[in-house]
């Protein structure tokens, strides 16, 4: 069986990648992974991830701003990247959500931007990408007041309680798990991993941070999910082949995506 990975969350265009980005691109194909989703962090970064996109088969983009841009944005912002949003390469917004760990937006200012760009995502028919850190709670209670404003969405780089995983679930996101899953004293997390319904999995980087542990301490890169992979394989009981299968499939389903566009057949 041909193993076919996805990163469902890769900053391809940030300085750390972008100088051999060629490279990082023919490395990720080398190991398998035939799909990655390049995630947008803010209004010029969303205009380079889909650039990049669309110039290398296997990727699409996110468009979005993060909570740790949120006091940037003013009136009128999002709708000047409304017109990215009808490429088909763009498959969601985000990354959007609230960070309560570094706050480099004030809390009141990251709960409307959030609330604006999910109001935005159902306008344009779009999933979104969540990120949430230390701030679960405002996370949930904002979501559950927009159930209504939801087509879907992925909770990235996932690391929270089966009781969080739970409540995600119940609003249909999936799950997606990254390299702290591979961690020594992540026994939590991969209890979470154990646990949940193997068709609402998504493997990611979230390059060129949260290197896996056989790469920890360096740069990370899409080749590197398939560690994430072996990792969660290993959790489930299931083959690589298994898990692969599994991940590839709610990947295209997540993401909307047919397989035959994004292999390019």
């Amino acid at each position: 069986m041909t193993i076919r990975l996805a990163d469902t969350h890769a900053h391809l265009d940030l300085p750390e990648l972008l100088p051999d980005q060629d490279e990082v691109l023919e490395r990720a194909r080398d190991a398998g992974v035939r799909l990655i989703i390049n995630v947008g962090i803010g209004l010029q970064n969303s205009r380079q991830v889909l650039a990049t996109a669309r110039k290398h088969p296997g990727l699409r983009a996110t468009i979005g701003v993060h909570p740790h841009a949120a006091q940037s944005l003013k009136d009128g912002d999002l709708e000047a990247l409304a017109p990215l949003a009808a490429d088909p390469q763009v498959v969601a917004i985000g990354e959007i959500g609230l960070d309560f760990y570094r706050r480099r937006s004030p809390e009141e200012v990251q709960k409307h931007w959030f609330r604006q760009q999910l109001a935005w995502a159902f306008d344009l028919k779009k999933i979104v990408v969540i990120h949430t850190r230390e701030a679960t709670p405002a996370t949930l209670e904002i979501l559950r007041d927009s159930r209504n404003l939801l087509h879907g969405g992925v909770m990235h780089c996932f690391g929270g309680s089966w009781p969080e995983a739970r409540a995600f679930l119940d609003l249909g996101f999936y799950l997606s798990f990254a390299g702290p899953l591979t961690y020594p004293k992540a026994g939590d997390l991969r209890d979470v991993a154990r646990k949940a319904p193997l068709d609402r999995i998504l493997l990611e980087t979230d390059c060129p941070y949260l290197t896996p542990q056989p790469w920890r301490g360096k740069r990370n890169e899409p080749a590197y999910v398939a560690a994430t992979a072996r990792q969660m394989a290993e959790v489930r009981q299931l083959s690589l082949e298994e898990l692969a299968r599994a991940a590839w499939e709610n990947s295209l389903r997540a993401f909307g995506l047919e397989e035959k566009d994004v292999l390019g057949e």
